[in-house]
């Protein structure tokens, strides 16, 4: 039993727009008798990779981001296709956005960016075993790739406000999560 009794139970999701990937609305909670619409954003999952190459260098994007107004510095990251496996976004967004292809790609963890408005779950992976093949950038991407020492990109990632899938694949990462 949730605190003051009350168990909140799921009625259904009323959506209010739709955009390409994208849909938000309103979760409909019934809190003992009383029906509270959450603002939500339903989102299919992502996924990104902390791709290293032999000499334990991290690939990183600088990656010009319109929500944000800006530039990013951020490990390779996507948005799941319907009906595709996160392994297998991984395997593509990191060919897509670098051009890079892994020999050796494992999940290291799953989490929920922003749970309090979105559904949206980011599985990490660890690449390894690096081959170039060949960037192949969709038409609204702006990225410019380079490599990084681990330590210099978390201490980038700290020096102003941090890429939140970068900062966690850094610090299990750099903690000792291997697959």
């Amino acid at each position: 039993m949730a605190p003051g009794g009350v168990e909140p139970r799921l009625l259904g999701f009323r959506e209010l727009c739709r955009g390409r990937r994208h849909v938000f609305g309103q979760v409909l909670v019934d809190l003992g008798g009383r029906v509270v619409g959450f603002d939500a954003l339903r989102h299919p999952g992502a996924v990104a990779v902390l791709a290293l190459d032999e000499r334990g260098r991290v690939l990183v994007e600088r990656q010009y981001r319109p929500a944000v107004g800006g530039w990013v510095l951020e490990i390779p990251a996507g948005t799941l296709e319907p009906g595709e496996e996160p392994l297998e976004a991984a395997r593509r967004e990191l060919l897509e956005e670098t051009g890079y292809e892994a020999s050796r790609l494992c999940r290291m963890a799953s989490f929920y960016p922003s749970p309090g408005v979105s559904s949206e779950v980011i599985h990490v992976y660890l690449a390894e075993g690096l081959s170039y093949r060949g960037q192949r950038l969709e038409e609204d991407e702006v990225i410019e790739v380079l490599w990084m020492e681990p330590r210099e990109l978390l201490e980038r990632q700290l020096e102003g406000v941090a890429d939140a899938k970068t900062l966690i694949a850094l610090l299990l990462y750099m903690s000792g999560r291997r697959c």
